[in-house]
Parts: C-alpha cells; structure tokens; sequence
C-alpha cells in the first residue's frame, strides 16, 4: 500500500502583513491559517506530515506543538508533524528540498501551501486521484479575471503542456483562465531525483516548483490538470484585506453547513461561527451572534442577538437573551441568561436557572431553579437550588491578597442590596433581609437583618432650609 507525505510550506516572510506575527500563524475564524491547512491535511489520514518553517520559526514550530498535543486523537498512530527549517528564501523547490528529511520514504508527495487555508480534504483528494498513477498533478483554478497570473495551458489530451507567465503571454494565451494554484501531488521518486536539477534560471533567482512540469513532460509524462469547481478554494493571503477575504468566505461556508444540519440562523451575513463549535438540531441563532472556541450549544437553544460565547457549553432548551457575553462557563438545560449578563470562566448554572441583566458572575455555581434576575455580582459562591438573590446583591470574595467562598444552602432569600462577605455561610431557607452585610455564617431557617435603626425628624427640611437662608451675606 503506497505511503503518503503531505509537506506544507510555511516559511514566508509576509512582508505585506506588516506583522511580527509569522504570515501562517494569523487567525481565520478561531484558529490561525495553518491550522486549516494541518486540519484539511489530516483528514488525509498521511503517513509523514511535514511543515517548512522559515520566518518566525520559533513562534511556528511552538504552534505546531500546540496543535500536536490538541489533534493526537485524528492523526495516525505514530503520526507528528516534523517541523524543518528552510534557512533562507530559496524558492518553492528550495523549501520543498529543505523538508526532505521528513517526506524521504514516501511513495507519494502533497505539496501544501500554509497560507492557503480554504482547501477541503474533498479538494486535496481529487488533487491525488486526478494524478492517477503518473508523475505529478497540479490544482488549476478558473479564474473570472486572471490577470497576473500564469496561464496553465493544456495539451489535446487534457495535460499540462505548458504555464506561461502574464508577462510572457500571448495575447491568445492571456484568454486562457486556467491558472496555477501551485499545490501538486508528485510522485516521490521523481521528484527526489527532480529536485537537484532545479536551476534558478529567473530574476529571482530561486528554485521553482513549476519547473517539475517540464521535467515530467520531457519523460513523457506530463502533469494533470484538477480544474477546481469553485476557485476560491485556492485564495492565498498576501495581505490583511485577503485575510479578511478568506474569513468572510470560510465564515459562510460554516454557516452553509450549519444550516443545512437544522441550524437556524436569522441573519448569517452578521453571524460568525468559528470552526470548533458544534451545534444541535433546531438552535436558533439571532443576528450578530459570535461563538467562538470549543462551544457547545445543544437541540432547542435559542441564542438572540449580540451574544458572545466563548468556549461555552449551552444545554438543551435553554436561552440566552440579547448581548450575553460567557467564556468557560456551562448553562443548563431551560435555563435563561441576560439580557446584557456576564458570565465568567467557571460559571456552572444547572437546569432552570435564571441570570438577570447586568449580573456577573466568576466561579459560581447556581443550583437548579436559583434566580439572580438583575444587578448583582456572584463570585467563587455555591448557591444551592431555588435560591433567590436580590438586586444589587455582591459576594464581597476578595481581601485585595485572596479569594474566598460563598455558600448559600437550598431556598436561601437574599434580600436587595445585600453584601456577603466571605468566608460565609446560609443554611437552608435562611433569610437576608435588604440592605445587610453578612459577615458570619447563618443556620437554616433564621432571619439575618443588619440595617441601623430608623429615625424620622419631622420639621428637618424647614428648619435646613431656615438655617441655610440665614447663612446668606446681606448686600
């Protein structure tokens, strides 16, 4: 059975990014450009997976590591990306000699490209069937404008005969739309022999890919063309604009196929979707939605607009209403969130909890039924089930050195404008009256009730305002 190594490239400097960030490593809807390459690579099952880093080696090479320890469970058993350095800009074929080392052994080669994160593993496959046994195949998109770019130009047969430059065309050959994408599947052998024949015969000076095709059509075998159905497949990133691009064609694409899963989406064009979530049959996702990271939701939940959820799980039926913003926090099943809430990472509300406007909450654990409808701070507390608390309620969980805890037990009433200040404890069914400071524990069932006594001083407006008339100055 023959082996295959995919090589990505990913050692370009990106000048035209005006970035310290390596171009690769940019983000595109939740993880950066050559993770898409790395994912679309790994559904190839390949038996060597090589990355060419260059510029910014370090800060790739990390990334790749990262991603490693993350993606272990979908690449083949004894399967890690080897990282290789191309040293200096030397050319597609320099690059593709410098990673070597990791595709030796192989029967096959998949040249990637890492700045090119829009290819499926649908697109690499017929890229690999369309060689078909012969020495290489190269992806060609059919551009409306292909100005600028090399022309592939094809034999009777289909084959490629030639890609000639812009520059160089014919005004015949310049209405050709066939353009070189530049990814190939190469046989192995071929192209270890191919490789030091290369010559740096441009004004560049450096060791081109394309240069393969010639090789392959002087033994008689020249390289086959996969024509892609949809060229943007093949839109590589130079620049911020063409980042931007990409994420608006990758962020439809998600959302596409959502919808077409029992995902409803009120306005798509305003949603962005990053490629980590899951979502359930018959979510409905209002306008302006962001769910990024590793988020759940699950059948029935209804997310309204400005919702930004960040590695969060939403279980069935539950709502959240509009400008929610959660990060590593688990909503419940039938539960409601906001609007305009705050959930911080180690939030965990259980079934039919409700979290009002303006309420924060950080470490919290609401129980089953607990309510905090508006206007409160909930932090490092385990609030049992059916608890009530108050407007304007704070858990006062910080000394200005360490955090400590809040525990209120089934039934607790916390009354309005209540501070809990931590360590402390309310039995069952205790009560707060409004506006107490609870500085120690209180059993079950007892009223805990701070407040100074009342005083009513009758007369006290006239006597104030007597008082101030006579302090005027006499003119």
């Amino acid at each position: 059975m023959s082996s295959l190594a995919v090589v990505i490239l990913a050692a370009g400097l990106g000048k035209r990014m005006v970035s310290q960030t390596p171009k690769v490593l940019h983000p595109l809807l939740g993880q950066p450009m050559l993770g898409h390459v790395l994912d679309a690579a790994t559904q190839l099952a390949p038996d060597k997976l090589v990355v060419v880093s260059g510029h910014g080696r370090a800060q790739v090479e990390a990334w790749v590591a990262q991603w490693t320890l993350a993606n272990t469970a979908k690449l083949q058993a004894g399967v890690v990306p080897v990282c290789l350095e191309q040293p200096h800009q030397g050319g597609t074929g320099h690059a593709v000699a410098c990673g070597q080392p990791g595709w030796h052994g192989a029967d096959e080669v998949l040249i990637l490209y890492g700045d090119t994160p829009l290819l499926t593993a649908a697109t690499l496959q017929d890229l690999r069937k369309a060689r078909a046994g012969g020495l290489l195949s190269l992806l060609v998109g059919e551009l409306p404008d292909p100005t600028g770019y090399g022309r592939v130009l094809l034999d009777q047969n289909g084959r490629i005969a030639a890609v000639v430059e812009h520059k160089d065309a014919s005004d015949a050959q310049r209405q050709v739309r066939l353009i070189n994408a530049g990814m190939m599947s190469v046989d192995a052998q071929f192209l270890a022999q191919a490789l030091p024949q290369l010559q740096p015969n441009n004004a560049q000076g450096e060791l081109y890919l394309t240069d393969l095709l010639g090789m392959a059509a002087a033994q008689g075998q020249p390289g086959a063309a996969h024509i892609l159905p949809d060229h943007r497949e093949i839109q590589g990133v130079n620049h911020r604009g063409e980042l931007a691009l990409c994420g608006e064609i990758l962020r439809d694409r998600v959302n596409r196929s959502w919808m077409l899963r029992g995902v409803s989406l009120d306005n798509p064009t305003t949603t962005l979707i990053e490629t980590g979530v899951e979502l359930g049959p018959d979510v409905q996702i209002a306008g302006g939605v962001e769910l990024r990271g590793t988020t759940r939701i699950a059948s029935g939940a209804v997310i309204e607009c400005g919702c930004v959820l960040t590695d969060v799980i939403v279980s069935e039926n539950a709502r959240l209403l509009p400008y929610t913003v959660a990060s590593q926090s688990v909503i419940g099943a039938a539960a409601q969130v906001g609007p305009f809430a705050h959930l911080r990472p180690g939030t965990r509300l259980d079934a039919k909890v409700k979290v009002g406007n303006f309420v924060e909450t950080k470490k919290a654990h609401l129980g089953e039924g607990a309510k905090a409808s508006h206007l409160s701070y909930l932090g490092d507390a385990e609030i049992g089930p059916d608890c009530n608390i108050g407007a304007g309620t704070i858990t006062c969980n910080y000394d200005g050195v360490n955090k400590f805890q809040t525990t209120l037990g089934r039934g607790v009433f916390i009354g309005s404008d209540t501070q809990l200040v931590a360590p402390v404890t309310l039995g069952d069914e205790a009560y707060v009256g409004a506006g107490t400071t609870v500085t120690r524990d209180v059993p079950a069932g007892a009223l805990i009730v701070t407040r100074a006594p009342t005083t009513i001083k009758e007369g006290w407006v006239a006597k104030k305002k007597a008082l101030r008339e006579g302090a005027k100055p006499h003119h």
